[in-house]
């Protein structure tokens, strides 16, 4: 990150968030890669490390031939592609980003090494992968409470084991939410879901052991309710990324 000029994000905050041109072009390697155009930086000999340029921005990124070991941990697998190190291009300086990389890896005996994720890249990747995953469960959680707003049906979705239906119902000047959660034991699952919805008290949810709605509880199934502002499902309905 401090190649970068960057502070690291805090660990509750995701590096999706980042904005930086080099990060940007460095995401565009693995396709100019699989077309033949991504170019090597030949003075590293170790290991292939290829040239990611745009503006004054310099990088050096590679792709983990670990991840194709069929030992390869999940991490690795799904981030095959790694930068390593970043900088200025200052044309005939010896601060020029390649030359200075050069030096560097001249010091370290020929070793690029240092450039590699690290213990605590790969646990920040963990990290990644759960902001990731909770951050689908409240999209599709949201797609069908809005879904619902539209036509008033009931709609349902299924991810790993669990199930999750969502159904609306407009009464006077109240709408009522009804969620119904399947298979779901943990409670940071259920947290995810029922705070998926900005703008809902997440206190303001029920139980509903008898049903509602005329909607009666499977076996395994809790079904909640709450009073949905008229605000929020406007804002649902606006939403073109929830269609």
């Amino acid at each position: 990150m401090a190649d970068l000029e960057l502070s690291i994000p805090p660990f509750d905050e995701s590096l999706c968030r980042i904005d930086h041109p080099l990060i940007g072009e460095a995401q565009r390697l693995p396709e100019a890669y699989a077309a033949g155009g991504a170019e090597r930086i030949l003075s590293l000999k170790d290991r292939v490390w290829f040239k990611v340029k745009t503006g004054r921005w310099r990088g050096a990124a590679t792709r983990l031939p670990e991840a194709d070991r069929a030992d390869a941990g999940p991490e690795v697998r799904q981030a095959p592609w790694w930068l390593g190190a970043g900088g200025y291009r200052r044309e005939g300086d010896p601060g020029d980003f390649y030359a200075a990389l050069k030096a560097s890896w001249d010091r370290e005996g020929g070793d690029s090494d240092r450039w590699m994720p690290t213990d605590w890249d790969w646990r920040r990747l963990q990290l990644e992968h759960a902001y990731a995953w909770e951050a689908n469960i409240r999209r599709i959680v949201r797609g069908l409470i809005t879904r619902s707003l539209r036509d008033g049906y009931p709609y349902q979705a299924e991810f790993e084991h669990y199930r999750v239906t969502a159904l609306t119902r407009a009464r006077e000047q109240e709408t009522y939410l009804i969620v119904g959660t399947e298979n779901i034991a943990d409670p940071k699952v259920f947290a995810i879901i029922i705070n998926a919805i900005p703008g809902i008290d997440p206190s303001s949810w029920l139980p509903e052991p008898d049903g509602v709605a005329g909607i009666q509880p499977k076996p395994g199934e809790v079904i909640w309710s709450t009073i949905m502002p008229p605000s929020v499902a406007a804002q649902l309905l606006d939403d073109q990324s929830e269609s």
